[in-house]
């Protein structure tokens, strides 16, 4: 066999391996938002009912639990799910200190009393942190508050960016993970 002959080979095997790798990853990319899209899925027929400038806070024994304003909702009862637009929820916490954020877009669960925002969402931490993400999910049950979207957290001396977070409302304790960048100030 001659010597280009071979090359040419070498050159096909290895672009056919190529082209697989981009296929599978590109399978597993789809299948991932796939799963997101049915996290964050909307209902897509007309809704029940539907509200303007909503603004409902969750009791539990006589205390506020939390606070969600909305400058629209629209109820759907069969799938027990309230979708929201410009979204401020507010999270208020056993020390009597609050948690805010805002967002585009929010669904309401309404039987758990989970909450989900998506679209440029903006937490504010008692601690004076602000985080910034594109998507977050509230366990109402378990008081804890998680993202799966890359993250940006910011506060007087620090900088972090991340590929998720977790927040525990009962502990005030803030985690990023995945691929955590960050800038320190005034430590030294």
């Amino acid at each position: 066999m001659k010597k280009s002959a071979k090359v040419g080979a070498w050159l096909f095997v290895i672009a056919a391996m190529v082209a697989a790798v981009v296929f599978v990853q590109t399978l597993f990319e789809s299948h991932e938002d796939e799963k997101v899209e049915k996290a964050f899925a909307v209902p897509s027929v007309d809704s029940d009912i539907r509200l303007t400038n909503m603004d409902y806070t969750e009791m539990q024994e006589g205390r506020p639990m939390w606070r969600i304003r909305a400058q629209e909702a629209k109820y759907y009862e069969g799938e027990q799910k309230t979708l929201l637009t410009q979204v401020a929820l507010t999270l208020f916490m056993d020390d009597h200190q609050e948690m805010f954020l805002v967002s585009e877009h929010g669904l309401l669960h309404t039987g758990r009393k989970d909450i989900e925002l998506w679209g440029n969402v903006t937490a504010r931490v008692p601690q004076g942190y602000e985080v910034q993400c594109d998507k977050v999910y509230y366990d109402h049950a378990a008081q804890r508050i998680e993202s799966h979207s890359p993250v940006r957290l910011m506060g007087p001396q620090v900088d972090l960016h991340g590929l998720q977070w977790y927040y525990d409302v009962a502990s005030s304790r803030v985690r990023v993970e995945g691929d955590v960048r960050a800038v320190v100030r005034g430590l030294f």
